[in-house]
């Protein structure tokens, strides 16, 4: 009996070390591994962190020139009209000429940053107060910010289809939702109540005018529902299209559409799903003649 057992033991001994040796591997390949997922989430906290304090001063230098307008014109500055009256050789059956329209003095500055400024948004009493920029496609200023520097909080931009002087009958405008708050994420806001009918403003200054929305419908869907639609073959379809997205919203209103409305649509993804979107829309506020 003992002869067997001392011819089992180096049997034994060896088993026992092999297995030592593998849960010594096992366990370092754990750590290794959790602490290259500490390192890598560690990094991109920071990334995330640095990229909204950059994007935050961005902007807040971007609303300053916005809000100081262009340097006052002073003599030494004055431009000398252009303007030539009709000689008797011109061709007076030519069609008229337009004169090219002139941006709103206040986007000058902006517009040497970036010529793709289209206009400038704002909500009282939220944190929207972008400018808002537009290109060839829906994809740039994802992540691109107004300058044109990569960053994930990306622009505020108009969808590439509408035209920045007009005309148009539904405006859409993209931002992102930010945990940061920046951007886009305040409109997930207007899903209380008490914001929809309080904060019901929308300031969207154009190139050429300052307007003023009203807002009419909030809500969640997804890219099934076809509410970015810039194209009405008729009037028709258009009312029929108003319907929809005021009947979808969340909270009702005794708003009245009707064909000749202009529309502004605000999009932002929501936490509700990947594929969730929350969006905003608002009737132009049209001036009394």
């Amino acid at each position: 009996m003992s002869l067997k057992m001392a011819e089992e033991r180096p049997f034994l001994n060896e088993e026992g070390r092999v297995n030592r040796v593998a849960a010594h591997w096992i366990k370092w390949c754990v750590l290794s591994i959790a602490l290259a997922v500490f390192l890598f989430s560690t990094y991109k906290i920071v990334a995330y962190v640095n990229a909204g304090s950059e994007n935050k001063k961005t902007y807040a230098e971007i609303r300053e020139l916005y809000v100081a307008g262009p340097p006052k014109v002073t003599q030494t500055t004055l431009v000398t009209s252009t303007y030539q009256p009709f000689s008797s050789d011109d061709d007076l059956h030519n069609e008229q000429v337009l004169p090219e329209k002139k941006p709103n003095p206040k986007f000058l500055e902006l517009l040497k940053q970036n010529a793709e400024i289209v206009g400038w948004i704002k909500i009282n009493s939220t944190k929207i107060d972008y400018p808002v920029t537009q290109t060839k496609d829906n994809e740039f200023y994802l992540d691109n910010d107004v300058n044109k520097v990569k960053n994930p909080a990306g622009s505020i931009f108009m969808d590439y289809r509408n035209l920045a002087d007009g005309p148009n009958r539904n405006i859409i405008i993209y931002g992102h939702d930010m945990r940061t708050g920046a951007m886009f994420a305040n409109l997930l806001g207007y899903q209380s109540k008490w914001n929809f009918d309080n904060k019901s403003i929308i300031e969207f200054d154009t190139l050429y005018a300052d307007e003023k929305w009203q807002i009419f419908s909030a809500y969640t869907t997804d890219s099934q529902f076809d509410y970015i639609k810039t194209d009405f073959r008729t009037d028709v379809e258009y009312l029929a299209f108003l319907k929809t997205i005021q009947a979808k919203s969340i909270h009702s209103t005794s708003i009245e559409l009707t064909e000749t409305d202009t529309i502004i649509t605000l999009s932002t993804c929501s936490a509700a799903s990947k594929d969730a979107r929350f969006v905003v829309h608002a009737k132009l506020i049209k001036e009394e003649l």
